[in-house]
């Protein structure tokens, strides 16, 4: 089961999306194209219509009617991390920042309004030429009322196999340029020698097709490969015992909570945190339905059309715990040999 950019959970779907987005940033060429330099992402522009409620409750606008603008001003830079001692190989990977407008937003009571955020989001990746390993990422939103603050780890075991090219599964070679097979309509075609200009519909929208006016336009500029700063590795997670039946329900991950399918709730002791001094004060572990429980791999052709590889992740057998902190709340899932594959942190704001 593949969920949509835009379900009915956005929480869990834009997290995904950020990892999608922020997947290794290079300008994956067509067969036509393959005698060209690869180049990676520097700069990404354009604007997106917000067509859909979940669309709008992510960006925190749940007070809005949907079918604002959003304007975004985006900056890409590599990165990598040291201080892993755990890694097989050197993490690599980019962070994004830059400013986020929305206009045209109009309330229960019909008042005009808008939002000028600024996001800033870091992504590293651990990977071999043919698989990934870990990602790790820290997507802040800074927005007033609206903003949120998210870190988040996904470990594959086994590895993921990642392909390096999956144009012609993908898309289709056209006079214009290049527009998707499958799925939401995309299509892209070569500004210059360094730039691409890309459109399409989001998923979920009635309204957007081939042959109407598109839910977005973004421009991706493309600069030859820059050495990258150095930063801090994330720190490790801690595990720790707690009292569960002694504490409350938690509901600081309830949207993610909603879109899993979870069986009985199952007694449990391990706690995981970022901060091994934390103790919880409410605390939940329910057993993984894997039949049920969707795998993610939102809007593939999108972010390849933007030169960004897709990823996707796989609901493992095992635990799904949740916990909430004085300042944070965090989602766990550890597969059946007890090892943590997905880490997620909510920072109160």
């Amino acid at each position: 089961m593949e969920k949509g950019m835009f379900g009915s959970i956005p929480v869990w779907e834009m997290l995904v999306l950020v990892v999608v987005v922020l997947a290794t940033l290079s300008l994956a060429t067509p067969e036509s194209e393959s005698n060209q330099q690869v180049l990676e992402v520097s700069e990404i522009t354009g604007e997106m219509r917000l067509t859909s409620r979940a669309s709008m409750d992510a960006l925190g606008l749940q007070d809005f009617q949907i079918g604002p603008l959003a304007t975004i001003a985006l900056d890409v830079h590599p990165i990598q991390s040291q201080g892993c001692t755990e890694c097989q190989t050197i993490p690599t990977g980019f962070h994004i920042s830059g400013e986020v407008t929305i206009t045209e937003l109009i309330d229960s009571a019909g008042r005009n309004g808008r939002v000028e955020g600024t996001l800033n989001i870091t992504y590293l990746r651990e990977s071999t030429d043919t698989h990934t390993l870990r990602e790790w990422f820290n997507v802040d939103w800074n927005a007033g009322s609206a903003s949120s603050h998210w870190v988040g780890m996904l470990h594959h075991t086994p590895a993921k196999w990642t392909p390096s090219e999956e144009f012609s599964s993908t898309f289709l070679e056209t006079a214009q340029g290049f527009e998707s097979r499958t799925g939401p309509f995309v299509s892209f075609h070569s500004v210059g020698e360094t730039s691409r200009e890309i459109e399409g519909c989001l998923p979920g929208g009635f309204s957007c097709s081939k042959a109407s006016q598109s839910d977005y336009t973004m421009i991706a500029n493309f600069t030859e490969p820059r050495t990258p700063s150095l930063i801090a590795h994330p720190e490790n997670w801690h595990m720790s015992s707690s009292n569960q039946s002694a504490l409350d329900q938690p509901e600081g991950m309830d949207g993610i909570h909603s879109i899993l399918s979870l069986d009985d709730t199952v007694a449990s002791s391990e706690v995981w945190s970022p901060d091994s001094n934390a103790t919880p004060t409410a605390m939940q572990t329910w057993s993984i339905n894997t039949s049920n429980s969707p795998n993610f791999s939102p809007m593939t052709p999108f972010f390849q059309a933007l030169g960004l590889p897709s990823i996707s992740y796989d609901v493992p057998d095992g635990t799904w715990t949740e916990a909430d902190f004085s300042h944070y709340s965090t989602g766990v899932i550890t597969n059946e040999q007890g090892e943590l594959v997905l880490s997620l942190v909510r920072l109160d704001t």
